[in-house]
């Protein structure tokens, strides 16, 4: 099964689970072999585990960027990590990866998804000041990355997390906080495909989850947020439309691809030609992004 086709299954799984009101069965992290390693911190009265990936070639002690990868709902720091292909980028261009685990699989975004309840806001800036508490990671860039659940999450750590996140990466997802006031300006990425059907591009009311903004709105309103131009610049790459608002305040952007013929999925040009790898774009993106002051 392709890792496109075996994340429907399991998001079909979900959705009919939570509309006959019965959780998913929790997945643990796991332990992937040497140079990947597994943590745990204390939130409150709960153990929360991450999974992190240093690339072997990386010198002792110095400060490497770090890319924080949030799963979607149902499928763990696993998959998250087997089919974004973070390591071997991180490999690549020399970052870290952590890949933390949502409690039962998912994360307390705002409206969506689960039954998450805990304080993943404070679950992240935890793991952010452990990671860069020895000076191996650099805090001044420090990304987020999220699929689905994860990106919804993502969004809200860029809402409430804007002095420890340099930019973020959404991948098929939204905002779903009816509130939103970022310290700073945030870069956001948002990839998401024209045929969504769990987060819809039009956005709307799915059954089991939540109301979605349209797609553009949201993006807008990022824009707005970050007193960016008010319009945005069109441009293509292969099946993606892209708009990039820019002359941001802080020299952020905030952009927007739009992925045809696509629906809800970690893009990868593996699965159609011309589609996005969602993992590239969203380095990419990071690395134009200014560091924070």
């Amino acid at each position: 099964m392709s890792p496109r086709l075996a994340f429907f299954v399991v998001a079909a799984t979900a959705l009919f689970a939570i509309s006959c009101g019965t959780p998913p069965a929790s997945q643990t992290a796991h332990v992937s072999p040497s140079p990947t390693n597994v943590g745990y911190l204390s939130i409150g009265s709960i153990q929360r585990v991450y999974v992190t990936y240093r690339p072997p070639s990386a010198a002792a002690h110095s400060s490497l960027p770090l890319v924080i990868a949030l799963h979607g709902y149902t499928v763990g720091a696993t998959w998250m990590e087997t089919n974004t292909h973070f390591d071997q980028l991180a490999d690549q261009d020399g970052f870290e990866v952590v890949y933390p685990q949502g409690e039962g699989n998912a994360w307390n975004a705002g409206r969506c998804c689960g039954h998450a309840s805990g304080d993943d806001v404070a679950f992240i800036r935890a793991v952010i000041d452990e990671l860069t508490a020895h000076g191996d990671v650099d805090r001044t860039r420090v990304y987020v990355a999220g699929m689905s659940n994860g990106a919804f999450m993502a969004q809200r750590l860029a809402c409430e997390l804007a002095d420890r996140v340099t930019a973020v990466a959404s991948v098929s997802g939204s905002l779903v906080l009816d509130t939103c006031a970022p310290s700073r300006p945030v870069p956001v990425l948002e990839i998401h495909g024209v045929d969504d059907d769990i987060v819809p591009l039009n956005g709307g009311m799915v059954a089991g989850l939540t109301t979605f903004p349209p797609t553009m709105s949201n993006m807008k309103a990022w824009a707005k947020r970050d007193s960016c131009a008010p319009s945005a610049a069109m441009s293509r790459d292969g099946i993606a439309s892209i708009y990039t608002w820019s002359h941001c305040r802080g020299g952020v952007t905030v952009v927007l691809e739009e992925v045809a013929g696509v629906g809800h999925t970690w893009f990868s040009p593996d699965d159609m030609p011309g589609e996005p790898d969602a993992s590239k774009v969203a380095w990419a993106f990071f690395q134009r992004s200014q560091p924070l002051g």
